[in-house]
């Protein structure tokens, strides 16, 4: 009797230990997940206002990319004009004052070396002078009778005479005198470029339902 009631227990608290482990097991055992399932949105079919919109907005983007674009050339070629311009009206300004410096220093050369063949002669003419006014000073000073005086006057004249004739001579075998050039109007200054006019800036598109 008190080995049946053994048994009992034994199996009894196998019965129990079993237990406990499957609940164990159970707990342990992660839930199972479900997915939701989402369902896609349906598509909104844009109406012609807004479509139209929208193809717009695209083209005043490019509209206002080719506009920056532009503007930014007007101002490279109207640089590149005036450039242009300043360095060819100093090239014309140095052209001509180089080609008048040459001109009158051309002249001046032959000025000079005119002058410097002319001065002896002038100072031989003027001591020519000298040597009639002396001779007549002193033939004339003191009381000279009038005899002495009409001779004193037709040496004095004859001797300047002589003077004046040798120098004029001698100046026409130096050839003409060199004469000064005249100078040439100043170049006239061109009108400078004008600015090319800016395009036309573009309109945004009026959103529609506004």
């Amino acid at each position: 009797m008190k080995k049946m009631s053994l048994i009992a227990t034994a199996l009894l608290t196998s019965g129990l230990m079993l237990g406990t482990t499957a609940v164990a097991i159970a707990d342990e055992t992660p839930a199972p997940t479900t997915t939701p399932v989402t369902t896609p949105a349906p598509t909104k079919t844009p109406s012609p206002a807004q479509a139209a919109y929208k193809a717009a907005l695209a083209q005043y983007k490019i509209d206002v990319t080719n506009y920056r674009v532009a503007l930014v050339n007007n101002d490279i070629a109207y640089r590149a004009a005036m450039q242009k311009y300043w360095s060819d009206w100093s090239a014309t300004n140095k052209a001509y004052w180089a080609a008048w410096q040459a001109t009158i220093g051309a002249y001046r050369t032959a000025e000079a070396a005119y002058d410097a063949q002319l001065a002896p002669l002038q100072a031989a003419h003027k001591s020519a002078n000298d040597a009639a006014d002396a001779a007549f000073l002193a033939a004339t000073s003191g009381t000279p009778t009038t005899d002495q005086l009409d001779a004193a006057l037709k040496a004095f004249h004859t001797a300047t005479s002589a003077a004046d004739s040798t120098y004029k001579a001698a100046v026409a075998a130096l050839g003409p005198e060199p004469v000064r050039p005249v100078q040439p109007p100043l170049p006239v200054k061109p009108a400078a470029p004008v600015k090319p006019a800016d395009p036309t800036k573009p309109v945004p598109p009026v959103k529609p339902g506004k």
